[in-house]
């Protein structure tokens, strides 16, 4: 695992040492977050949407009166974060598949790396099915599929667990939602899924973004009980343009400026504009968190909280870089009317407890 520390670069070997050894790193952890805390917002939690709320006092098309999680505002707003409301681990460790030290590391970082996750044969099953998901030519501009902008080659695929049958096997694999059930502390659902493929030399990174973020301004998840699992498809290495991910977080919500456009996913899924944490945000939390890009060899597994803030940059190596998301939503946490957009975005990108999804008979 890569690590960058704005002080002091931290090497994998001492970040190693601190997730074996909980009482440094816990140690360590809670010092960064009381020193977060100091900057956040003083104010009552109950009283803090009001404290954040756009200042033009519009909801932009949202039925809801209250927003716990106010974003896309027309103003900068008086602090550039607030404190989470949820839990973030909602079980023990005799609830689930995780261990004591790994549901504390996950509470602590916002997220949890897994190497050899999956048996090497099923690694090769899943890098045949995605080969001939990529390879499928009717699939190439439908809303679906994100393609590369100058090769035209499919970079993302979208519900990719109703188009195929061994990832849906994938995604209701009880080795992944037991973990996920044991993190939200309930039962849950697929909210989103997908494939994403950065081919050698040409693979587009991505700003840094809050999944959660996105999910409550224009989805409507109205709170943080969600969690991502990524099955590493090809290895992910230092120059392949891996996830990078802020520890620490997913502790807070970044507060992010301007209006969601109509139909922004058909934009923002290529290059996401709108919904980003400031510089300011972003660079006090580098200089208090670090980054951490977590690397290995196909067939790890990367669980994340939904708020963890994360991006990528681009692949310059020659080597592709493959991985699969699968979002797991806890049942009570269903969508509600988008907190800032005008209407909800397709299924595709936000599935329904109750609904299918037909796109393919259209």
């Amino acid at each position: 695992m890569t690590s960058y520390n704005a002080t002091s670069a931290l090497s994998s070997k001492q970040r190693q040492h601190e997730q074996t050894d909980g009482g440094n790193g816990s140690a360590a952890a809670e010092t960064s977050k009381q020193q977060l805390d100091a900057r956040q917002t003083n104010a009552d939690r109950d009283q803090a949407p009001e404290a954040y709320l756009d200042k033009s006092g519009s909801d932009r098309g949202s039925d809801h009166s209250r927003d716990a999680y106010p974003t896309r505002l027309s103003q900068p707003p008086q602090h550039l974060w607030q404190e989470r409301r949820e839990p973030v681990v909602n079980s023990r460790a005799d609830e689930g598949p995780l261990g004591a030290e790994q549901l504390k590391r996950f509470e602590r970082d916002g997220f949890l790396f897994e190497p050899e996750f999956l048996a090497p044969e099923e690694v090769e099953t899943l890098k045949a099915e995605l080969a001939a998901l990529l390879d499928n030519e009717e699939w190439q501009g439908r809303d679906f599929t994100i393609t590369e902008p100058k090769s035209r080659q499919i970079r993302s695929i979208f519900a990719v667990h109703f188009l195929s049958e061994r990832f849906r096997q994938l995604a209701e694999d009880p080795r992944l939602v037991d973990r996920a059930r044991q993190i939200l502390g309930g039962d849950v659902y697929v909210h989103q899924s997908r494939i994403n493929y950065k081919p050698g030399f040409e693979g587009k990174g991505f700003n840094w973004h809050s999944d959660f973020e996105t999910w409550h301004a224009e989805d409507g998840m109205p709170e943080m009980r969600a969690v991502s699992a990524s099955i590493i498809l090809t290895d992910n290495h230092h120059f392949n343009g891996p996830l990078m991910l802020i520890p620490g977080s997913h502790e807070v919500f970044v507060h992010c400026l301007g209006e969601t456009p109509e139909d922004n996913h058909k934009s923002s899924l290529q290059a996401q504009e709108v919904g980003v944490p400031s510089r300011e945000a972003l660079s006090e939390l580098i200089a208090e968190r670090g980054i951490e890009a977590p690397t290995g060899a196909a067939g790890g597994l990367l669980m994340f909280d939904c708020n963890t803030l994360h991006g990528s940059n681009a692949n310059m190596s020659p080597d592709p870089r493959s991985n699969a998301f699968f979002v797991y939503n806890r049942v009570d946490n269903a969508m509600q009317a988008p907190f800032a957009a005008a209407r909800p975005r397709p299924e595709f990108l936000a599935h329904r407890l109750d609904g299918g999804w037909d796109e393919l008979e259209k």
